[in-house]
Formats: C-alpha cells, sequence, structure tokens
C-alpha cells in the first residue's frame, strides 16, 4: 500500500486537520515538474535555475508552514497530557493513602515510587474532597493510555510523512535540497523526540500495573492495550457472520415459500402477524446497525468515539450482521414451527412464538461473559438510562437509543400484545382474535418512547443552568406525539358512531396534530439534528460547508425524510377506502419508519462527529476529582519536573533504562 493511502487511513480523524497536508504536498511537487521549463523546450539554463530557485522557495515555505502546524499541536497536546498525568497520579496516590479504599499490598508498596507525593497521607486525611474509585481510576488510566497512543501515532505518521515527502523532493527534482532541509528543520522538532511521550506512556503503565492490577504486568497491559489502528476485520468473523447470512436468506426463502403454499388458518392469521413483527423489527433494526457501523467506518465517522465505547471492545459490522442473522434464524426457524406443527406432532402452534421471545430475550440478558457480553451490557444500561432518564446526566449515546426507541414504537406495542396474549389468553380461549383489540395500555404504550425523550430533554434543559432554550423546543417536538396518540385513539374509539371517519372531529384534531408534529419534527432534523440549511448559494446549496458524504446523499435524506415522514398520510387514505387490513398497512409503515432511522443515523452521527473534529476531541472525556489547595501545588512541581527541571534526574534516568516502544501502525 502507498504511503498516501496509509496515512490517510491510520491517522486519527477529529485531529486530520492538524495533520501535514501530505496529499497536498505530493501534488504541489507533481504541478512543480510538469511545469518546470526544458532545454527541449528552449529555455534557457538561466530560466531553468531561476524556476528552480522559485519553486524550492516556494515549496519549503509551505512545508515550514505545515511543520510549525504540527509541531505546535503537538506541544499542546503533549502540555496537556502531562497535566492530566500528573493530576491522575496525584489522584491514584491520594486514593491509595485514604482510609477504607482497598488497593493491595503491593501496591501500597509500592507507593514508595513517588516519594515526593507521600506528604498527601497526611493532606487528604483531612479533606472532605471526593476521591475516585479503583473502577474510575482504572476507566481514567485507559482512556489517558489511549490519548497517548494516540498522539504517539500522530508523531510517527507526521515524521515519516515529511521523511517521504523531501525524500520525493529530491528524487523528482534531482537534488539535496529536500533531505538538508529535513536535516535542520523536521529532525529537531520537538515532535519527532519521542522521549518524552514514551516516558509518559511507561509511566502509565508502570502506576497501572502497581496500583490498579496487583503488580501483574500482563493483565495491565490486556487493559490498556490498544488494538493497532485500521487493523481489518479478522477473517474468522468474517466467515461466521458470511456462513450465518447465507443460513437465513435460505431459511427466509424457504419459509416465504412455505408461507404462500401453506398458510396459517384464517383465524390465526392477524395473530401470527401479531406475535412475529415485533421480533422481525430487531432482526431488521440489527440488519441497519450492521450497515450503519460498516458505513460510518468507511466515512471516518468515529462511532466508537461519539457512543463513549471502549475502543478494545467496540464490535465490528460483521458482528452486528452474525447478530441479525442468527436472530432471523431462529425467526424463521419459529415460524416453520408455527406453520407446520401438526407435521411435528405440537398440537398448539403459539408455542413457537413463545419459544423464539424467551429465546432471544435470554440471548440478549444472559450475564455470562460469552456471545459479546461488554456490548449485550452497554445495550442493557443504555435502554436503563433512558427509561430513568429524569434522574441522570444525558449524554448523546441516551438520547440516540432514545430516538431508536421512538421508531420502534410499533415494536413496542407488539411486545405488549405478546406479554398480555401469553398471560391471559393462551389456553384460555378458542378464539383469540380479541385478544389484539387495543385496551388502555396500548396507547400508552406508543407515548413512552416519546415520553423518555421529552424527560431527557428536560433533564438537558436542567443541567444546562436553564439557560439554552433549545432543550425545551426539544421537548415541545417530543410532546405533539401525545396529541397525536390521543387524538388516533379517541378517534378510534368513536368512528362507529358516525357514518365515515371523515364526519368524526376527532379526525380532523388528529391529521392537525399529525400535520403539526411532522412539519416540528422534520424541521428539527434538517436545521438542528442534520445541521443543514446553512448555505443558500454557492457549490454546497441548502447544506453546510462541511461534508463527509457525497454532495447528493445529502439532497436524498432531504426528500426521504420528509416522504416516509408524511406516510401516515397515505395510511390514512388506504385504511379508508379499506385498500389493506390495518395490520399489514401498519407493518408497512413501521419497517419504512425504522428504515428513515437507519438513513437518519448517518447524518446525525456525521454532525456529530464534526462536532468533535472542530474540538479535537479524539477520545473520551476524563473526569477528574478537583484538588485541594496543596494538591494543585504539588502538581504544580510535578510538571516542573516533567518539563526536565528536576535536579536529581532520577525520573529522566529511569525513562533511559527502559526499552523503547515498538507500537507499529503502518
Amino acid at each position: 500500500m502507498k504511503f498516501g493511502k496509509t496515512f490517510e487511513t491510520h491517522l486519527t480523524i477529529e485531529w486530520r486537520q492538524q495533520y501535514m497536508r501530505y496529499t497536498d504536498l505530493k501534488t504541489m511537487i507533481r504541478r512543480g515538474v510538469d511545469g518546470a521549463p526544458t532545454a527541449e523546450g528552449g529555455a534557457t539554463d538561466a530560466e531553468i535555475n531561476a524556476y528552480q530557485i522559485a519553486f524550492e522557495e516556494q515549496f519549503f515555505t509551505e512545508c515550514m508552514h505545515e511543520l510549525t502546524r504540527v509541531n505546535n499541536f503537538f506541544l499542546e497536546k503533549l502540555a496537556e497530557a502531562r497535566r492530566k498525568h500528573a493530576t491522575l497520579k496525584l489522584q491514584l496516590l491520594a486514593t491509595a493513602r485514604a482510609p477504607g479504599h482497598t488497593f493491595s499490598s503491593y501496591s501500597l508498596q509500592s507507593s514508595q515510587r513517588l516519594p515526593s507525593m507521600v506528604s498527601l497521607r497526611d493532606n487528604n486525611s483531612g479533606s472532605n474532597r471526593k476521591l475516585m474509585t479503583q473502577r474510575q481510576l482504572r476507566n481514567a488510566y485507559s482512556e489517558f493510555y489511549l490519548t497517548l497512543v494516540l498522539l504517539q501515532n500522530f508523531q510517527s505518521l507526521n515524521e515519516t510523512g515529511f521523511r517521504k515527502i523531501c525524500k520525493k523532493y529530491d528524487k523528482y527534482l534531482r537534488s539535496t535540497s529536500g533531505n538538508d532541509w529535513l536535516e535542520q528543520n523536521v529532525n529537531p522538532a520537538a515532535f519527532t523526540d519521542q522521549r518524552p511521550l514514551e516516558k509518559l506512556i511507561i509511566d502509565v503503565e508502570d502506576l497501572y500495573t502497581y496500583y490498579l492490577a496487583g503488580g501483574d504486568r500482563s493483565r495491565a497491559m490486556t487493559k490498556l492495550r490498544v488494538p493497532p489502528l485500521g487493523q481489518p476485520t479478522p477473517p474468522r468473523m468474517v466467515f461466521r457472520a458470511g456462513l450465518a447470512l447465507g443460513m437465513f436468506i435460505m431459511l427466509a426463502c424457504t419459509t416465504l415459500f412455505s408461507y404462500i403454499r401453506r398458510p396459517p388458518e384464517e383465524k390465526n392469521i392477524e395473530p401470527f402477524i401479531r406475535l412475529y413483527r415485533g421480533p422481525f423489527t430487531w432482526v431488521i433494526f440489527n440488519f441497519f446497525m450492521a450497515a450503519n457501523v460498516a458505513g460510518w467506518q468507511r466515512a471516518g465517522v468515529n462511532h466508537v468515539l461519539i457512543f463513549e465505547i471502549d475502543p478494545r471492545s467496540h464490535l465490528q459490522p460483521a458482528t452486528f450482521l452474525e447478530i441479525a442473522c442468527t436472530f432471523g434464524l431462529l425467526w424463521t426457524l419459529s415460524i416453520l414451527g408455527f406453520l407446520f406443527h401438526d407435521l411435528i406432532n405440537v398440537q398448539d402452534p403459539f408455542v413457537f412464538p413463545l419459544a423464539l421471545t424467551l429465546i432471544m430475550i435470554t440471548l440478549l440478558i444472559n450475564p455470562l461473559p460469552i456471545m459479546n457480553w461488554p456490548a449485550r451490557w452497554w445495550t442493557m444500561r443504555l435502554v436503563g438510562r433512558v427509561v430513568t432518564a429524569p434522574l441522570h446526566y444525558v449524554g448523546f449515546a441516551d438520547f440516540w437509543m432514545g430516538d431508536q426507541m421512538n421508531s420502534l414504537v410499533t415494536c413496542m406495542a407488539d411486545h405488549y400484545y405478546i406479554v398480555r396474549f401469553y398471560a391471559n389468553c393462551w389456553l384460555r380461549y378458542a378464539s383469540v382474535l380479541f385478544c389484539f383489540e387495543e385496551d388502555m395500555f396500548v396507547p400508552i404504550s406508543r407515548c413512552l418512547p416519546a415520553w423518555f425523550r421529552f424527560a431527557q430533554c428536560l433533564r438537558r434543559f436542567r443541567d444546562s443552568g436553564s439557560k439554552s432554550a433549545s432543550y425545551l423546543l426539544n421537548a415541545g417536538k417530543y410532546s405533539t406525539t401525545f396529541f397525536v396518540v390521543f387524538f388516533s385513539t379517541m378517534r378510534g374509539r368513536t368512528d362507529d358512531g358516525y357514518a365515515n371517519t371523515f364526519s368524526n372531529p376527532y379526525t380532523w384534531f388528529f391529521i392537525l396534530s399529525y400535520i403539526i408534529s411532522t412539519i416540528y419534527c422534520y424541521a428539527w432534523d434538517v436545521i438542528k439534528d442534520f445541521g443543514i440549511f446553512k448555505i443558500w448559494r454557492g457549490e454546497h446549496l441548502f447544506l453546510r460547508e462541511k461534508l463527509v458524504y457525497p454532495q447528493a446523499f445529502y439532497y436524498f435524506v432531504i426528500v426521504e425524510n420528509l416522504v416516509l415522514r408524511c406516510f401516515w398520510a397515505v395510511e390514512l387514505v388506504v385504511l379508508y377506502h379499506k385498500l389493506i387490513t390495518p395490520y399489514n398497512i401498519k407493518t408497512c409503515a413501521s419497517i419504512l419508519e425504522i428504515t428513515r432511522r437507519f438513513i437518519w443515523n448517518y447524518i446525525r452521527l456525521e454532525n456529530e462527529h464534526l462536532y468533535n473534529c472542530g474540538k479535537f476531541r479524539a477520545t473520551r472525556d476524563i473526569h477528574l476529582a478537583s484538588l485541594n489547595a496543596q494538591q494543585e501545588r504539588m502538581l504544580e512541581n510535578m510538571m516542573g519536573e516533567a518539563d526536565g527541571t528536576d535536579p536529581s534526574g532520577s525520573s529522566t534516568r529511569h525513562a533511559d533504562e527502559r526499552r523503547r516502544l515498538a507500537k507499529e501502525y503502518f
């Protein structure tokens, strides 16, 4: 692979603007060579020399500009890393010395490695400040270590880039000026000095090993080690996903053919649809998630950072595909059992939907550390945070999950029907059609996702100090769902008393509320969630300045989002003319809404990604406990030692004795 491609593949996307512009400099060399006068073209030696001198000055001026930007950014990040490291070290020792905290005896003995900080023991005994727990310290050090690795990768890529571009300059212009400029300017630059960053990395590894891993270095490195950047999906994972996909396609075709040739009994068709539509929604959702993750990775959108997932254990697209196919296999096998229950001597076909639901729930909540337990735990914890939204701070992942649940509202109602059917009707009545009639809890289940997001918006408004009205406006958007559900329910319960549905006043209230909700939600999507309609002339008409995807995709999303949001009008007309049964048109509406959310995910995360890029935020934020006055003074002394002012020089000697790290990224 050529270095230019490697450079683009391995750079930290949020810092893209701070890397050297390798491709632009390479293009500049090519244009300089193509535009150079030649003796064959009639140019004199003086003209050729003048051109070379002028181009050399122009090229290395541009290189110096790139070098200055790279060097300044590195020094800024290194100073930030040193302060974080010193603060974490203080927090670590303060927690180790505090009474009641259970560090291992090995850790406490190793605390003598930091003699300058022993005075913290007395200081913390009289301090009422909240100390960090071991779990918080492990998470903080894990994230900080990732920051150091990314900064080390920034060093390596830029140093290699300058060396490659100078070598390319000398090759194409038949000069030695590139090597001379490299020796004079790049080699002495601060960002090419590996020692300060290596010292920080070694210190973090030592501290984590001695204090947080009980002296077990292999255990510490398992928690700290970051997968190589740009690592492809393991072939074994791809094979499993491909095998599962092939099996699912085969069984799906068999199921469709079987349903056409041997449909359920007439009385069981609607229960069949109701019981299998909810699980099928999860199958589609996981397929769409696999496509979302693959699209984000291909476009360079750092979803791992946006969702604040540990980069050491995040799921690949192939894993999502495998999960979707596994659920799909279970779904198709259950349907085949329902259709052929009499041939396999099972009298009651409703055993199979129950088995499917129980197996899928078991696969999700199984606490054993198998089958992607970290991802399953992250999902369950996130859903729990959404349900209890008013009680804690709301992050991006929380309200993203809340938005997904708003698109899965039909699925949630279907699961309520499943619970009600098996709790109240199954094995009690010969006919079960009435078990799927709407009761008072169905509209409540349809309102719950909107309530979760409504509560999240109010919590964000409170946490902002009641300063941001946008959170209230967002809450107002979700409140329109309550009116839509209310008027829809009242319309359904009063329609029998009118000649046709349009004679019912609740129908017009329902239409009006849905029009307001559609306009409100669509405007919020394109203006706030997507961040478009900021440019009204020029090349990016109706869009914004920075785009990650092809420009045509944004215009497609603008139209697609509006069309799918207006599908309720199509549903109303179809039901009025009785062209399709209600449960079939509702199934179509549910699938289209999930599809709309699938496309929405691309632009919403891209907009959040551009925000992170603007802030140069490449890792999760580390929340540290506050320091008291004495710890602040001690921190200043430690920062001075990190800058090389320690007269003993013991830390420098310790770093020199250790091996140089050999982390390879390309």
